[in-house]
């Protein structure tokens, strides 16, 4: 269009033309910050995914130790991430710790291992040995060989492991029945006790069932098929109706005092994991969860696990249930029904964090991304933060309760504060997006700050709920052979078997010699009150067989 024709246009409609063009302008410049802003957050997005699968990545094939990774020469060290005025802190703790000499150097080690001397025999030791006969030379071979006779030196021996697969056996009992003259009636002699009525169920039989199954993760489907192949049919509902009435009759007892003893301990790990039972009663979908509780030697108490089954998580009731009028302190993980308990019960109750949890979201940041990510990364340096932290406390593991509270006033809390200063100022960071796994680490720091600061305040407390994800580790091994559980008494049964199982072996026991001998002993007592006799059966007493216990 020429000059003289845009001056000849009317000047409305000028205008109008310039208003439809300014609003076309402000609708592209609309469109293309909406555009930019979704690119962003598709950039976003694909960032927190490629996170996400180097960590899923990390979790399926990775490196599995938690422990911080060798820092190479040259790269960031401890020293380098504290404060100044942390570091002399660091120092004094190192200075004072006594006995403290340098590791060697792992990699200037060359020469080959050499074989332990009399390893052998004491990996054989405890276990039945049979000599067999002596193998000699012929008398006339031995003349030839020798014209003006011989010697007999000492034998040399040597030792071979046989296995002997497990076999049955069918003992049939013999009961007299008396018949009197002159139709004077008919007696028996006495039956002796028998753990189910009409069952072919023995101690032995039982004690196989629950260490195939509790302890080896064994489902009992699979147990009923081995159990064919040796000519014996019993269905896996027979078996799992054995468990269930066993759990119910004779371990509830067992049970029971095990946890009134739990309860007596000054500090309780605490755990909980979901699995699937079938007919819950709630419908499909629900899910239902495994809590244990686990007490140690230090906090007053005998290695007791308890496992406890609750058809919910949502509320509070299942921690209230179990621990009743418990006074002391929990060691847990963030999950806030317990904070819900233990504000509710004032100062009786306490519940103290878990330092792993922290550690654990940065060193898995690091681990997932390898020799990608540099040195002096938020994860990295949270990473380094709080393994300081270990290790200071760590110098004082083994003294008294009076030096290592001492220490973690002294040269711990110091550390702690950093650590939360130092996340405190990486909150709002706008390169640390609140979404990624550091940004979701930082955020549960802080809420969980209180909780986590609890140990500094009494010796007795880890640093960490290890003991109880370690314990819950042998009932998730468990479910992902066996999928799913059918009925609320078979998760019930489940708990009991697992709670005397895993107590068992934390004694240092054999686990089927110990409840073949508890279920013996239990038929010898059943006319007796079970506070008369409980104790002597524990898992802890030292009044059980020798045979019970591991020698190694």
């Amino acid at each position: 269009m020429s000059e003289e024709e845009l001056n000849n246009i009317p000047k409305d409609m000028i205008i109008k033309m310039y208003v439809q063009l300014s609003d076309s302008f402000d609708l592209m410049n609309s469109q293309m910050d909406q555009l930019i802003k979704q690119d962003k957050e598709l950039n976003r997005n694909l960032a927190l995914m490629k996170e996400q699968i180097a960590i899923l990545t990390q979790n399926r094939f990775g490196r599995k130790t938690e422990k911080s990774a060798d820092i190479p020469s040259g790269q960031m060290t401890i020293m380098d991430i504290l404060p100044e005025d942390m570091r002399d802190v660091f120092n004094e703790a190192e200075a004072t710790a006594e006995d403290n000499v340098a590791e060697p150097d792992m990699e200037t080690i060359t020469y080959k291992r050499k074989k332990t001397s009399g390893k052998r025999d004491r990996d054989l030791e405890g276990i039945e040995v049979i000599v067999d006969d002596t193998i000699t030379l012929p008398e006339a071979e031995l003349k030839e060989r020798f014209p003006y006779g011989y010697n007999r030196l000492p034998d040399e021996i040597y030792r071979e492991l046989e296995f002997i697969p497990s076999k049955f056996l069918v003992h049939e009992k013999h009961i007299a029945v008396y018949a009197g003259k002159k139709d004077t009636g008919v007696i028996r002699a006495n039956r002796p006790e028998r753990l189910l009525k009409n069952s072919l169920l023995t101690p032995s039989l039982a004690a196989g069932v629950i260490d195939a199954k509790y302890v080896n993760h064994l489902p009992l489907n699979r147990l009923s098929e081995d159990f064919k192949r040796k000519n014996v049919n019993i269905s896996k509902q027979v078996l799992a109706g054995w468990m269930i009435k066993l759990a119910d009759r004779y371990f509830s007892p067992v049970y029971k005092h095990m946890r009134d003893e739990i309860l007596k301990s000054k500090l309780i790990h605490c755990d909980e994991t979901p699995f699937k039972v079938i007919n819950n009663g709630r419908g499909p979908g629900t899910k239902d969860y495994m809590w244990v509780y686990h007490s140690y030697e230090r906090y007053g108490s005998p290695p007791i696990y308890i496992y406890g089954y609750h058809d919910g998580r949502r509320n509070a009731e299942a921690l209230k249930e179990f621990l009743g009028d418990y006074k002391g302190i929990l060691m847990t993980d963030g999950y806030n029904v317990y904070h819900t308990v233990a504000n509710e019960r004032g100062d009786t109750l306490k519940v103290a964090g878990c330092w792993a949890h922290v550690k654990r979201g940065f060193a898995i940041q690091v681990k997932s991304q390898g020799v990608e990510t540099p040195y002096g990364t938020v994860a990295d340096e949270g990473n380094k933060r709080i393994a300081a932290i270990y290790h200071v406390d760590n110098m004082c593991k083994d003294k008294s309760e009076e030096e290592r509270l001492k220490n973690r006033q002294a040269s711990v809390k110091p550390l702690v504060d950093a650590y939360f200063a130092w996340t405190r100022s990486l909150r709002d960071r706008p390169d640390i997006d609140r979404g990624s796994n550091v940004g979701k680490v930082i955020s549960y720091s802080l809420n969980q700050e209180k909780f986590l600061r609890e140990f500094l305040n009494d010796p007795i407390i880890p640093l960490d709920n290890n003991d109880a994800e370690r314990s819950i580790r042998s009932f998730c091994v468990g479910k992902h052979s066996w999928n799913v559980i059918g009925t609320k008494n078979g998760a019930t049964s489940s708990a009991i078997l697992y709670s005397i199982a895993e107590t068992a072996k934390a004694n240092n026991l054999k686990t089927f010699e110990y409840f073949q001998y508890l279920m013996e002993q239990i038929l010898i007592h059943l006319d007796d009150d079970p506070r008369d006799y409980m104790e002597s059966i524990m898992p802890w007493s030292k009044e059980l067989p020798e045979n019970c216990f591991k020698t190694k």
